[in-house]
């Protein structure tokens, strides 16, 4: 069975029907930090026609990174830990104009993830609706999604993830949080606390738009952060999604 960091690749590759991701290039998407705390950064990616900006703790660093010329992935985990063997990650990923005219709404891209954890533990998977908040002022879906058991590296473990999709100006964007614990034959059931805790790790999450000839580290992105550098001046009606605590059906 495969692990659940290539279901979801494979799952959001899906949309991206006859495209091939190749290690990112010199002129590939790459990141650029502003240290913010004593805990994390702030990672400004130019990712095709926007700008994602988020918070990443200091400990996590990036093992993979890949482009084409419609689509983008980049995966961190915590120092000392790998592609293939990790506790946490963080993965971006970005898919050039399926965002446009008028492109699908942030669910189906979920539902298509969804459908790659049903496959591949069709016996202890866990889908949950976490809402569908905006993420600053731009359409977004968030779902908790699981394997009670995948094996991946040779070792049986549990993979969990809380996964928002964000419809950008022309792209799509996901922002990821997976955990790998131990295997089980039941499905995972979704700690609202702990996931939602998680995740506020990632906060502020926002989308600059690309100023011509701006290079890192990008002021007219940094300059949206408020002065407690907690959220970014709003695009639209909310900055981060307010993500339902409760417990998702599986």
């Amino acid at each position: 069975m495969q692990g659940t960091a290539m279901i979801f690749r494979s799952a959001l590759l899906m949309l991206l029907v006859g495209v091939t991701l190749r290690p990112a290039a010199a002129e590939a998407p790459h990141i650029t930090t502003q240290r913010e705390n004593a805990t994390s950064i702030l990672v400004i990616s130019p990712i095709f026609s926007q700008l994602v900006a988020f918070k990443m703790p200091l400990d996590f660093k990036v093992v993979n990174e890949e482009t084409s010329a419609h689509g983008y992935i980049r995966e961190s985990v915590p120092m000392g830990e790998n592609v293939e063997h990790w506790s946490r990650m963080i993965t971006v990923t970005g898919y050039k104009d399926v965002a446009a005219n008028p492109g699908p709404p942030p669910a189906v891209l979920l539902n298509t993830i969804a459908e790659g954890f049903r496959k591949a533990c069709p016996d202890s998977v866990s889908v949950g609706d976490l809402g569908s908040p905006s993420v600053d002022g731009y359409p977004a879906a968030a779902a908790f999604i699981a394997c009670g058991t995948t094996i991946s590296g040779g070792k049986p473990h549990s993979e969990a993830a809380l996964v928002v999709a964000i419809k950008g100006a022309r792209d799509y964007y996901t922002i990821q949080w997976a955990e790998r614990g131990a295997a089980q034959a039941t499905p995972v059931a979704f700690d609202g606390k702990h996931w939602v805790g998680q995740f506020k790790q990632l906060m502020p999450i926002f989308l600059c738009q690309r100023i011509p000839e701006e290079q890192a580290p990008y002021p007219s992105c940094i300059s949206r952060l408020s002065s407690d550098n907690q959220a970014p001046a709003t695009h639209g009606s909310q900055a981060v999604p307010p993500l339902n605590a409760a417990s998702p059906a599986s």
